[in-house]
């Protein structure tokens, strides 16, 4: 497959947006400008970091440039690529995180820390009322397969318990 990785330039400030697609570039752009409006309508929450700049100067005062295009075998490694040049443009680059690697990771691990921490009755009183409906499932006692016994709340655990991971080794050797 052929990827192309861009950049988004703005005419009136020297910030730029990094991003890759395996769509024409012109149709891209029509897309980042079409899912602009619906962020700025707040008809979605999904915001990519070029868009409070979208807001500032206005969406078509910005133009998408090729900055190359790769042969590419999936996804992942055109964002590997797009990485790249995210740090390559660093300095004047508005990407908040990066498509690809461990930093996307810890940067989602971030978001989600924040996010219970904003909401965390509503989350709480959530889990309460689904541990209440669902109360005689989760303290199921269940056997497995490999010879352990667990509560269904507790099969997450289990999964991950040396008895249950022997067990699953010697199934996929015979």
């Amino acid at each position: 497959m052929i990827g192309s990785v861009y950049k988004i330039i703005c005419s009136q400030s020297d910030i730029c947006y990094v991003g890759s697609t395996f769509n024409q570039l012109k149709h891209r752009m029509i897309g980042h400008r079409s899912q602009f409006k619906r962020w700025d309508e707040g008809k979605t929450a999904s915001e990519i970091a070029i868009y409070p700049y979208f807001r500032k100067y206005g969406p078509y005062e910005f133009k998408i440039m090729l900055i190359k295009q790769y042969e590419v075998a999936d996804r992942h490694q055109l964002h590997a690529y797009e990485t790249l040049w995210i740090n390559k443009f660093k300095k004047t680059c508005v990407n908040k995180v990066p498509p690809f690697g461990l930093l996307k990771r810890q940067k989602q691990k971030v978001n989600t820390k924040k996010y219970w921490e904003a909401n965390k009755e509503v989350l709480t009183e959530k889990c309460k009322q689904y541990n209440e409906l669902n109360k005689a499932r989760l303290v199921e006692k269940v056997i497995c397969e490999c010879g352990g016994r667990y509560q269904y709340r507790g099969r997450t655990y289990h999964f991950k318990s040396q008895k249950h991971i022997r067990w699953m080794e010697t199934q996929h050797e015979g």
